[in-house]
Order: structure tokens, then sequence, then C-alpha cells
């Protein structure tokens, strides 16, 4: 076995300079680690994992939550960010473990467990709920944790220790009401969650605010906006009947804007019914068969690829390297600040697909 003497004795350098460069990286020069690096590579290095977790008291492990069952219906985005979390984990030696997320009480009797048998290093918690005490549990018994989602409904002397990594859901939504402007649609309604939690809402806004800088008159006035909205579940299909719904209060409808491509797809579904069989007043209405409605969605998940609608894309490889970069660098003594390192916002993109517009 190639041992750390043996990559010393390639790179010119002392062992413990090879220590400190698989330990410590940051107290070693540039040119330095370049050379050490290079020898390890060469010589096919590995160091010793148990070892390592034995000197630093550490388990490199890092813990993420997964919803099970019907009631828990994933975000379509999640397996993405499960890859990309354990990728950019290995990346810096650790791996990833997962629990099954049921309720709070749960989570916390786990976290508790986890804390006693030192089995984890750090949680990356998501999906808040409103009146989460899963976060003051972790602060109040010194627990390392990382967040991705924003802290929501979080006292501001809690949510300033929190370190975390989100995806801005405003300016995407904002931005693909844009684009759906910018097609010539003037009738853009909205299926989404119930605005009860952070997420909800911020992107509820951001549909909202693309209409108000348009000044179209329906979103000015409170009450018939609402009628322009109808709220569902995070599942598959949940937009048929909302759209339907709708489309029966507003037979001009031409798009829908949806918080999800889970979401989407319903609305998608029903929207391509109502085109090849509405009508209105016991009348074809030709303004539905000759522009159909579009549909958009966000994550832009293989749902949005399949079915070909436009959607919103998250930078997860950035959310993931953020989130294993904050547990690094807190594992090494730094503390967590309201400095903007700890407290990441990333922009989310379009990705606008054709669509038949028949303008």
């Amino acid at each position: 076995m190639v041992s750390i003497r043996d990559v010393a004795k390639v790179a010119g350098v002392s062992h413990q300079t090879v220590s400190n460069v698989l330990n410590t990286p940051e107290i070693v020069s540039e040119a330095t680690r370049e050379r050490i690096n290079k020898a390890i590579k060469l010589l096919g290095y590995k160091p010793n994992a148990a070892a390592r977790r034995l000197r630093s008291g550490h388990s490199d492990v890092i813990a993420l939550g997964i919803a099970p069952g019907s009631d828990h219906a994933p975000s379509p985005i999640f397996d993405s960010f499960m890859h990309q979390l354990a990728a950019a984990a290995g990346n810096d030696g650790k791996k990833v473990m997962l629990y099954a997320k049921t309720d709070q009480e749960h989570d916390i009797a786990l976290f508790e467990s986890l804390q006693e048998q030192s089995d984890v290093d750090a949680i990356v918690l998501s999906g808040l709920e409103d009146q989460d005490a899963r976060p003051k549990w972790l602060l109040e018994h010194q627990q390392l944790f990382a967040l991705f989602g924003r802290p929501w409904n979080i006292e501001l002397d809690q949510a300033g220790q929190i370190p975390w990594v989100d995806v801005d859901g405003f300016s995407g939504m904002k931005e693909i009401t844009k684009r759906l402007i910018e097609a010539g649609r003037t009738h853009i309604g909205y299926v989404g969650w119930e605005p009860s939690t952070g997420v909800a809402t911020d992107r509820y806004d951001g549909w909202k605010a693309a209409l108000d800088e348009a000044h179209f008159d329906y979103a000015a006035n409170p009450y018939e906006l609402e009628t322009w909205t109808e709220s569902v579940e995070e599942e598959l299909g949940a937009g048929l009947d909302a759209t339907a719904t709708l489309y029966e209060r507003h037979p001009d409808l031409d798009a829908i804007v949806c918080p999800s491509d889970n979401i989407a797809v319903g609305a998608l579904l029903a929207s391509s019914r109502l085109t090849k069989y509405a009508v209105v007043d016991d009348a074809r209405n030709s303004t539905i068969a000759d522009r159909p409605i579009i549909v958009t969605g966000f994550d832009n998940s293989r749902l949005a690829r399949s079915f070909a609608f436009p959607s919103v894309s998250q930078p997860l490889d950035q959310v993931a390297d953020e989130l294993v970069r904050m547990i690094r660098e807190i594992l090494k003594g730094v503390k967590v600040t309201n400095e903007p390192r700890w407290h990441r916002l990333f922009k989310p993109s379009v990705v606008w697909r054709d669509v038949a517009t028949h303008e």
C-alpha cells in the first residue's frame, strides 16, 4: 500500500506537510498543494478514512431526510438534488445518509439519537413547515445543520444563526410569466399551492409582480385577482380540476402559471381537453381552439422535458456545493454570521420550450 511517506518522498516535502494538505490545506501554499496533489494522483494514494475520522472526531456523514408515502408527494427535483448532494459530499470525502421524514416529533427524536451516537457530522434540512420546531431544536442542542431553503417564519435572531442556500423562486416565476406576456398572453391564471408557506407565497408573488408590471387590470383588484387563482395540493394531476374551474370562470383564459412541474402536468392535460371539447353558451369556443392555453411549470424536471412545456431550472449543483462548503467550514470551527457567504440565494433560469401559440 502507498503510504503518506511515499507521497512525501515523491513530492519532496515532509510527511507532516502531506498530512496538512489532507487535513488543513488552507495552511499550505498553493504551489506546495499542487505538487503534493500531483504525487497523490501519480501514486494512487488513498487516505485511511477510518484513521482520519478517529483523529478528527468527525463521522464524515451528512444526513438528508426524504418524505415517503403517498401523503408526502416529493418535489420532482428531489431525486436530482439528492444525487447532486451525494456527488458534492463525495468530492469532499463525505457520504450522505438518508432518513425517512414523517413528522417533526419523529425527526427530532431521530436527531437526538444520531447526536448521542455521533453518527453524523451535519444534517441538511429542506421543506420547512409552518411553525417548524426542528431548526430551534438543532440550534439549542448545537447540532450542525444547513438548510436548503430559507428560514421562513423563524425569528430573526435564530434565522441569522442558520446557514442556508436557496433558489429565488420569486424571480423565476416572474421571468416565466413575463415570457408569457411577451408571447402575447393577456389572461394568465395561476394554479398552485395555498400561500401559507414562504415558498408558496414567494412563487405566487413572482406571478403577480409580472402582471402588475404589465398593468393587467385584474391584477390591480384583489377580489378579481382571486378569481384567476386556484389552490391545489402538490401531486401529479392536481391541476386537472383547478384548470377546468378557472376556464369556467374565464373562457378567455390563455395561459396558466404553476409553481411546480407536478401541478403543471395536470393543468396541461386539462388545457388539452379544453382545446378539444370546450364550448361557451352551447357554441364552440373558437378562441381557445385557435389559441390553446400555454401551461408553465417550475423545476425543469423530467416531467417538463417529457411533456415539453416551459419551466424554470434550478442550479442544484451550485446549491449542493455551497451546502457542503458551509458544512466543511463549520466543522473547521468557522462561526456562522450574517455575512452573505452563509446565506446564498441563487437565481434560476427559464427554459422556454416551443409552444404552439398560433399568433
